[in-house]
């Protein structure tokens, strides 16, 4: 219950940040994976699930190099924390429905706003209702 909570008020506050600022809190990121890396040993969570986040943050910080930052840094640092926190279902249902609802809100901009490819948006928020949504399908 606990983990819930703080991951909750982890992604509410970095999504607020996100939206009004445009930026993360940094320290919040380094504090919460830290103690993803507690609960990770506390759990006995040190399998070969654990490369999963890694690689896939590995990924996500090539895709933002390639982009120029149209993935911003502080989202993969975002989703590097997440893989730290939660458990490798959880992690992969928050990250594909955050990625799923993005896709649809990008869509919307573009076919109804007439925005065009390059507009930028904050992406921690589809991650904060991607967890909350994965809570209530599983």
């Amino acid at each position: 219950m606990a983990v819930k909570i703080c991951t909750i008020l982890f992604l509410g506050f970095n999504s607020w940040k996100d939206v009004k600022k445009r930026q993360i809190s940094l320290w919040t990121v380094c504090l919460f994976a830290l103690a993803g890396l507690g609960n990770m040993l506390w759990e006995g969570r040190l399998d070969f699930w654990l490369f999963f986040p890694i690689g896939l943050g590995a990924g996500l910080l090539a895709l933002s190099i390639a982009t120029e930052g149209g993935m911003g840094m502080g989202d993969v640092w975002i989703v590097a924390a997440l893989g730290l926190m939660l458990k490798p279902r959880e992690f992969a249902v928050t990250l594909c429905v955050g990625l799923f609802l993005a896709a649809v809100w990008a869509a919307v901009l573009l076919a109804v706003f007439k925005k065009n490819k390059k507009t930028m948006f904050p992406f921690v928020p589809f991650l904060f209702l991607g967890y909350l949504g994965g809570m209530c399908l599983g």
